[in-house]
């Protein structure tokens, strides 16, 4: 036999053998891995019976889930496991309980593909430039200590970043390897910036603050995974209207709590808030100076009770107990303590006419110092300076609110607002009353075209405390935005502004442009974006 022919043979059949070998591993490996992806199924449906099982007559859904839910690889964003996750939105605001808009779903997803889901990014800002009929910078136009309508109204660049991250355990960093039945903990960091335009651009009149600093941490009391504990400093279950960015019912503050804990039909919350600030001590009767100021503290006990069923919507109520203190000033004047109640409910309901609808009403009513509604202290501005309002014990105020965010045509959405507040000092001077009612129709042409016109009316009655009569404010704005829908953004908008009040209120709209007027025009360019 010729020698190649044999060593062709040799080597023909060494590769078999070795094909044969290579078929043989990769049999083996496959048999490995199915074993093993057999076993992690029978795991986690041992997982799935003993939850079953152990939550029998108190089911837990989210251990459950969380355990049908886990994958060998991280889960894509939208599939993930029911566990409980970063905090950087609540689920009180506006805008935040609205139906989201396509594009703010699709940039969120965006952001979660590109940073992997290691940290949660969301924001708000809103930027332009306006001017007046006066020559100078624009300026607001609304009554003095209450709020104004928006729309066309925003004299300031403005924006907050906020950064989340959630931590699991084993893994720290990542869901996909996360247990059920191990605590988790958030942490929340918000960045926020103001720039005034009558000082436009410049760096030393732009403040940077950190309004939200806090942590949680859930899934560690048994049997209530729900429930979280928090500590820090945060925008606490804030309730607003959007046309007028009235935050009617607004605790935030430094402190902790305890929040999310099922009881009966609703959930549970309470939480200890405080607020403290410097003011000059005023006296009815005294000339004092602000500039000798003193300290004043503030501490609320917050108990809440909400999502339950309520008159075919969700409720909420809550109660609050609030302390405020002050120091003394260089003079030894000192302010004089107090304490009061508040008691507060609102009802929401989302989808009452259409997938785009939105109703919510609140009434509150409150004592000394729980009648802010807030953790901090309101102010009043005299000829004298700006002072903390006193709030003795026998001060009070009643509220009621209303709004509606709808969508009655496919061309037209609409949101509204309307406030009555009575306010009695309790120090022997008038009582004030505050009216409200504002309308922000938009007219769209396309899914990217739209016109929006506002009207707002607010009425002050006189009081010793500050200055009476009726502003009324219009604005006409063509904008562009992503969608149409009357939260669609981002939104890019012209507007002009005209605003006329009466003579009770001349020298405290407009600043000292408008100190001698009675109306004044506006107009400008505007960009405002959340996600």
């Amino acid at each position: 036999m010729d020698k190649r022919l044999f060593g062709v043979g040799i080597m023909a059949s060494a590769g078999v053998l070795n094909a044969q070998d290579s078929a043989v591993e990769l049999r083996t490996e496959l048999r490995d891995l199915q074993s093993d992806y057999e076993s992690r199924i029978a795991l986690l449906e041992a997982k799935i019976r003993e939850l079953e099982a152990s939550e029998s007559g108190n089911s837990n859904p989210r251990k459950i889930a969380a355990a049908r839910n886990q994958t060998v690889e991280a889960p894509h964003p939208a599939d993930k496991p029911d566990l409980p996750g970063a905090i950087t939105r609540g689920n009180t605001e506006v805008r935040d309980i609205a139906r989201e808009s396509d594009f703010n779903k699709r940039l969120e997803q965006r952001v979660g593909d590109v940073l992997e889901d290691f940290v949660e990014i969301n924001g708000y800002f809103r930027a332009g430039y306006g001017r007046s009929d006066k020559g100078g910078p624009m300026r607001a136009f609304g009554a003095p200590g209450v709020a104004k309508y928006r729309l066309g109204n925003e004299t300031e660049n403005y924006g907050e970043l906020v950064f989340s991250k959630t931590f699991y355990t084993p893994g720290y960093f990542s869901d996909a390897t996360a247990n059920a039945t191990d605590p988790v903990a958030s942490f929340v960091y918000r960045l926020s910036f103001v720039n005034p335009y009558d000082d436009y651009g410049s760096s030393a009149d732009t403040d940077f603050g950190s309004p939200e600093i806090w942590g949680a941490l859930e899934n560690v009391i048994p049997g209530l995974p729900e429930a979280r504990f928090w500590a820090g400093e945060r925008f606490y279950r804030r309730h607003d209207i959007h046309i007028n960015d009235f935050y009617f019912w607004d605790m935030s503050g430094g402190g902790g709590g305890l929040e999310e804990i099922p009881l009966g039909p609703g959930s549970f919350a309470v939480a200890w808030i405080g607020n403290g600030r410097e003011s000059g001590i005023y006296e009815r009767n005294l000339i004092a100076d602000p500039l000798n100021v003193a300290g004043f503290s503030k501490s609320t006990i917050d108990f809440r009770y909400y999502d339950w069923d309520f008159l075919g919507g969700k409720g909420e109520v809550g109660l609050a107990v609030s302390l405020a203190d002050s120091g003394v000033d260089a003079n030894g004047l000192r302010a004089e303590d107090s304490e009061g109640v508040a008691l507060v409910l609102v009802k929401t309901d989302e989808d009452f006419l259409d997938d785009e609808s939105l109703h919510r009403a609140s009434l509150q009513i409150g004592t000394g110092p729980a009648k802010t509604f807030t953790s901090g202290f309101e102010t009043f501005t005299n000829s004298i300076g700006t002072f903390i309002r006193p709030d003795p014990n026998e001060s009070w105020r009643f509220r009621a609110t209303d709004q509606v965010i709808v969508k009655p045509w496919e061309q037209l959405g609409l949101g509204s607002a309307l406030v009555y507040q009575y306010t009695d000092f309790g120090d022997n001077t008038d009582p004030q009353q505050w009216a409200s009612g504002g309308i922000r129709p938009i007219w769209f042409f396309n899914d990217a075209v739209n016109l929006a016109f506002e009207a707002g009316v607010d009425w002050l009655s006189d009081s010793s405390l500050g200055s009476g009569g009726t502003i009324g404010k219009l604005t006409l704005a063509p904008q562009v935005a992503l969608g149409e829908g009357f939260f669609s953004r981002p939104v890019l908008r012209a507007f002009v502004t005209y605003a006329l009040w009466g003579g009770g209120l001349q020298g405290s709209i407009g600043g000292p442009d408008y100190a001698g007027e009675e109306n004044g025009w506006s107009w400008g360019l505007q960009m405002e974006s959340w996600w």
